[in-house]
């Protein structure tokens, strides 16, 4: 279950890509707002496989993410390269490129909606959010990302990811506050060992 919600979350880009309204000025006010983020801090509820999951977000550009989740021993840490999935029970990490994530796309030192490899296949305006959907160009195969964002300020909200199976995981956020005075070593993972195909394992501290 725990390795599910990992590459539920890592693997954003497939469902094929079909015609729909763009509307460049909801792309441009959340172009405009993720490029004034430095850092975030807040809570969120996870929803996968009609089961939630609640605990701690962290978010620092550019590069850096945190998860931590309340009733699981796991975390979610990127430290500007690579995103780590720990898993504390076995004191083994997971680790894919934070380029193939969604917080890969949020957290860019420059983010562009527009112009660059993220490709924003429609745009969703209602009453107090607006959403934007996306995928990266070249991978329209692999999945897709919405991402809510609130109107008036204009505020991350919530971020659903589909993978390649069609399995849906909602991420909502609540009480995101500007942070970021955190610790040194914050995102990055303190202890945890590889296991070794030589014999023995690795620890690294």
């Amino acid at each position: 279950m725990r390795k599910k919600i990992f590459f539920a979350l890592v693997g954003i880009l497939f469902c094929g890509m079909a015609d729909a309204a763009v509307d460049t000025a909801l792309i441009g006010s959340a172009e405009k707002y993720l490029n004034s983020i430095t850092g975030l801090a807040g809570n969120f509820v996870q929803t996968a496989n009609g089961k939630k999951e609640e605990g701690k977000f962290a978010m620092l550009r550019p590069g850096r993410v945190r998860l931590d989740y309340d009733d699981m021993p796991v975390q979610l840490i990127a430290d500007g390269r690579d995103l780590y999935f720990f898993d504390k029970s076995l004191d083994q990490i997971t680790t894919v490129p934070l380029t193939s994530t969604p917080a890969g796309i949020l957290i860019r030192e420059n983010i562009d909606l527009r112009n660059a490899d993220i490709n924003v296949i429609e745009t969703e305006d209602m009453k107090s959010t607006f959403a934007l959907k996306l995928n990266l160009r070249g991978q329209e195969g692999l999945g897709n990302m919405t991402v809510v964002f609130d109107k008036d300020p204009v505020k991350l909200n919530s971020w659903t990811v589909i993978d390649a199976t069609g399995a849906k995981t909602d991420v909502a956020f609540d009480g995101l506050k500007t942070k970021t005075n955190f610790a040194s070593d914050y995102f990055q993972i303190q202890h945890h060992r590889t296991v070794s195909t030589s014999g023995g394992d690795s620890f690294y501290d």
